[in-house]
């Protein structure tokens, strides 16, 4: 706490005495000026990753202070990956006694920012919010009987705050509640954080791989979908998740299979040719012919080279059903083959193609919303040549373009050019656009390719 502390007080220090007039502008919201002072900035070729970073720092916080219980929640929900970045102002809001002070809570205790003694107390809270943060700390072997009462709580917050801190714990003692609250909960999501830990109980000893069976018949897509990446798992896989997977792989199809198909392929302790195999072979019939939105998902997980030691002709029907998929009619599903085969996973002649196709739908036309995904995708390729164009997008009409713009010039390593995003008339492309900016900071750009 004091260390929050201390952070607060620099900050504070720089903001009043030596911020610059596009920090103050950020600090008070003002929009226009800060508008300005980006525009100026970029001209000069005087913004730095690490400016922008301190302007989306600055925005950011300040919507998170401003903003009304009403909408509080969903403004520290765009913001959560850059939980870390922003611990100061949600500090503060915590101490609102509202629906966005528990979300920031929450953020701030998922972020590894909270400790359990923080907010062990909010576990009896009369508020359903803030007691499922304070549930969420309930992760002492002493505290099995709250945790179990907390499965059960009326709020589905509450209780899928209770899986977590089950998850936590692997007590294997839990693995009949988890089934049972995965079979009859009414709440979707907490039926889906039942499966996980149930899958993640087998490791401490749990028998799961039966009662997952006997769950997916009458389960939803989503529980199913969380079903067969269990049966994948490390501790399922050898005690009855290979026999499901065999028979699930061979003739079922829907998300459940994809999700397990992607598990099998995605983990390295797997080795089974059939089972291996059976999974490539339902990912590319899905591509094929699934629904659109399995048909998304399956060329979205599919992997398109092979795994150690196996023969490239492995991958040879996927790769062969992701290019047919990136000349069909649907938009949506070609752009998502063609990105796919642009990426390194891809041959360089495959590659070189769907760049090539790409840059054909990324130029100006009429559907710019199309266009901006075309421009998201070379982006993500590392296709420099399509900056120009992207810039253009900043100052769309539309706010999904201008918030693709900013995620495209961090893919290509150009993050500090999005900064315009930082002055936004719409809150929401300035708060995801913000986190955007302080993730890449985070993370790091070469110097080599952030601009000066």
């Amino acid at each position: 706490m004091k260390r929050r502390w201390a952070l607060g007080f620099s900050l504070l220090f720089v903001g009043a005495c030596g911020g610059s007039l596009a920090l103050r502008a950020a600090e008070r919201g003002d929009l226009e000026t800060l508008r300005g002072e980006i525009g100026r900035g970029e001209r000069n070729a005087r913004l730095s990753l690490g400016d922008a970073a301190d302007l989306a720092r600055a925005v950011a916080s300040r919507e998170i202070r401003a903003a009304s219980p009403e909408v509080a929640v969903d403004r520290v929900r765009e913001l959560r990956a850059c939980a870390p970045e922003l611990e100061i102002a949600l500090v503060a809001r915590m101490k609102k006694q509202d629906a966005g002070g528990a979300e920031a809570a929450l953020a701030l205790l998922e972020a590894g920012r909270l400790g359990e003694w923080d907010v062990r107390s909010f576990a009896r809270s009369p508020d359903e919010r803030w007691r499922a943060v304070g549930v969420r700390s309930l992760t002492r072997s002493e505290d099995r009987n709250a945790r179990l009462q907390a499965a059960r709580d009326p709020s589905p917050a509450v209780r899928r705050a209770a899986m977590h801190a089950i998850a936590e714990v692997d007590d294997p003692a839990d693995a009949a509640l988890a089934f049972d609250v995965a079979r009859v909960d009414p709440d979707p999501m907490v039926r889906t954080d039942a499966v996980r830990v149930m899958g993640l109980l087998a490791r401490a000893g749990a028998d799961v791989a039966t009662r997952l069976r006997d769950l997916y018949t009458s389960a939803d897509d989503g529980v199913r979908e969380d079903i067969g990446a269990a049966w994948a798992s490390p501790a399922v896989f050898p005690n009855g998740g290979r026999e499901a997977l065999r028979v699930l792989l061979a003739s079922g199809e829907g998300p459940g299979a994809l999700s397990a198909a992607g598990a099998v392929l995605r983990e390295p302790e797997i080795h089974d040719t059939e089972i291996e195999a059976g999974a490539r072979a339902a990912l590319a019939r899905a591509i094929a012919s699934g629904s659109r939105r399995n048909r998304l998902h399956a060329i979205a997980i599919a992997p398109l080279a092979p795994k150690p030691r196996e023969a490239a002709s492995a991958v040879a029907a996927l790769i062969s059903a992701v290019e047919k998929a990136s000349s069909d009619e649907d938009f949506d599903v070609r752009i998502a083959a063609l990105e796919r085969l642009a990426g390194a996973e891809a041959s360089s002649a495959d590659r070189a193609d769907a760049m090539k196709r790409l840059e054909a739908l990324a130029g100006p036309g009429e559907d710019a919303l199309a266009a901006s995904r075309a421009r998201l995708a070379l982006a993500n390729a590392g296709d420099t040549r399509v900056q120009a164009w992207i810039e253009q997008d900043l100052v769309s009409k539309e706010a999904r373009v201008r918030l693709t713009a900013a995620f495209a010039l961090v893919a290509l390593g150009r993050a500090s050019r999005g900064a315009p995003v930082l002055a936004d008339e719409d809150v929401s492309v300035r708060m995801r656009g913000a986190c955007a900016l302080l993730l890449a900071a985070r993370l790091g750009t070469p110097a080599a390719r952030e601009p000066r």
